[in-house]
């Protein structure tokens, strides 16, 4: 089992690392497309949570397959027993956390449907797996937007309520802008950042 105070590092980390150092990563144009999305929040999460992962039995898996949903989330935290026998994939005792990332562009409603797609997938993980695992919706989207959030009321009151968190990022007015819309009660709740181009 994970501990709770596990937990909330967990989520605190994530948290910030988006709004510093993705966002710091983004104007420093280190970024490009979602693999290196993916990789760069690997990297910060690791060197970010290296004490709370030694600690508790926990690793950082990219491409972490789900079996009794047949998905692969993009990043997953979760505690192993290492010790035991057999495939590593049959040593994961909890899941800490899913983190499923989108990093596009253009205003096509083919995009956006694109994006949609994986909050369906949050959905079903989150009822697949309960509460007690975070679901983190990281979206870079490089297009002018009104908001940056993708849940609607809806949904925020009802299946996200406690477990997703989203990670945005978009151009408001001219600026890209980095935020944290949280619904899962732990810590920073809403955030956000403007993002000063280096390059």
């Amino acid at each position: 089992m994970i501990t709770a105070k596990a937990r909330r590092s967990i989520d605190q980390a994530i948290k910030q690392v988006w709004l510093k150092d993705i966002r710091e990563d983004y104007g420093r144009g280190r970024l490009l497309r979602e693999a290196s999305l993916q990789s760069s929040l690997y990297h910060h999460l690791r060197s970010c949570l290296e004490d709370v992962l030694n600690d508790n039995s926990l690793f950082i898996y990219p491409e972490f397959y789900v079996p009794d949903l047949r998905y692969r989330a993009d990043l997953a935290i979760v505690k192993a027993d290492l010790s035991a026998g057999g495939e590593l994939s049959g040593r994961v005792s909890d899941i800490a956390a899913i983190i499923e990332l989108k990093f596009e562009g253009g205003t096509a409603r083919c995009t956006e449907n694109i994006i949609k797609a994986d909050l369906r997938k949050l959905k079903r993980y989150a009822r697949q797996l309960g509460r007690s695992c975070q679901f983190y919706f990281g979206v870079i989207y490089e297009t002018e937007c009104v908001w940056l959030n993708w849940l609607d009321r809806r949904s925020t009151e009802h299946w996200a309520d406690g477990c997703v968190t989203e990670l945005n990022a978009g151009y408001i007015g001219g600026v890209m802008t980095f935020e944290v819309n949280s619904y899962n009660h732990m810590g920073i709740r809403n955030q956000s950042a403007a993002c000063r181009m280096l390059w």
